[in-house]
């Protein structure tokens, strides 16, 4: 067979690992890198000896089966249509769209057009969180009641330059919304309310909020409560799930081990296992899947519907706290 033909559009930080994964992966062929800053573009290029284009024409003129997305997040509408335009199946970086008003025109492209769409959701690859949601399908901790999510991250450390950059100005800690996906895909059911508080608490000077506190309720007697922020000085990163029989806990502030823990009512006791992981080991079993679904045409692990609802959670989080009242989705 020939080898599946790719290009990684954006190739800053994370579009990076993207590129590095497919250079590295049997039955692939990376064949380009779009991004508009040299720096990026050029030092992609020559780490993976392909050509860097500026325009994403130019790599479409070459002929490609699929690509990575990772633009910033208010071009990932716009240029997951344009490659669904051209046949091109796409993984596109979370958020799919700024409002759910792009994913559901990006949904109906979709259908139109048959191309396989997977919002890159990474954490629904991360071993310990896909253990623990193996937990709660076989029933380990019964009914889930509640879930609870909580992440904080001090954002000068890994971003010494975000008063410049757009998560300052436009998304803000919403870029965090893994953990709202997490909370949502935990409890197994599409939200039907939301409440929320937002905004600038921790003297960041950002424009966009460095705080939320969303509240989600579920049809079937569950809820979510999600916390993010931008100012923790000790980065934290924890699940916890209740459910009728018991408990599960993740915490993985670090990248390199996680902490999974599960109680028993009926043993009266906890378990506890501790994995090593990477954090690349999420993105390369996130492309591979991406990849193992383009050429199959199989109904990706991570849907356009799951996109959207995630979304959908932030617009309405936004808005409650705007007006102070709970949104009905």
């Amino acid at each position: 067979m020939s080898p599946i033909r790719v290009a990684v559009i954006g190739v800053g930080h994370l579009g990076y690992h993207h590129a590095r994964n497919y250079a590295g992966l049997d039955g692939v062929e990376l064949v380009g890198v779009v991004d508009t800053d040299d720096t990026n573009g050029a030092k992609a290029a020559n780490d993976f000896q392909v050509p860097h284009f500026h325009d994403v024409k130019d790599v479409l003129a070459l002929g490609i089966d699929a690509a990575s997305v990772v633009v910033p997040t208010t071009l990932h509408h716009e240029m997951t249509l344009r490659l669904i335009d051209a046949g091109v199946d796409v993984l596109v970086e979370k958020p799919l769209g700024l409002h759910p008003q792009e994913c559901q025109e990006l949904a109906r492209a979709t259908d139109g057009a048959g191309a396989i769409v997977m919002p890159a959701h990474c954490f629904r690859f991360h071993e310990g969180l896909l253990r623990a949601k193996s937990w709660l399908t076989a029933g380990r901790i019964g009914r889930v009641i509640s879930v609870r999510g909580i992440v904080g991250e001090y954002i000068p450390e890994p971003m010494p330059n975000y008063l410049n950059m757009a998560v300052s100005r436009c998304n803000g800690v919403y870029e965090l919304m893994h953990d709202i996906d997490i909370a949502i895909w935990f409890a197994g059911q599409k939200p039907e309310q939301v409440v929320a508080i937002d905004g600038s608490f921790g003297g960041l000077g950002m424009e966009a909020p460095d705080l939320v506190e969303t509240l989600i309720r579920f049809p079937d007697r569950a809820v979510a409560s999600v916390h993010l922020d931008f100012f923790e000085r000790s980065r934290h990163r924890q699940t916890e799930v209740f459910g009728e029989k018991g408990t599960v806990i993740v915490e993985f502030a670090s990248w390199d081990v996680c902490h999974l823990s599960l109680y028993s009512a009926e043993e009266r006791a906890w378990t506890h296992e501790e994995i090593a992981t990477e954090r690349d080991d999420m993105f390369r079993d996130e492309d591979r899947a991406f990849l193992e679904c383009a050429v199959s045409g199989a109904r990706p692990p991570v849907t356009v519907e799951d996109g959207a609802l995630a979304v959908a959670v932030v617009e309405a989080s936004k808005q409650s706290s705007r007006t102070g009242r709970a949104v009905v989705l």
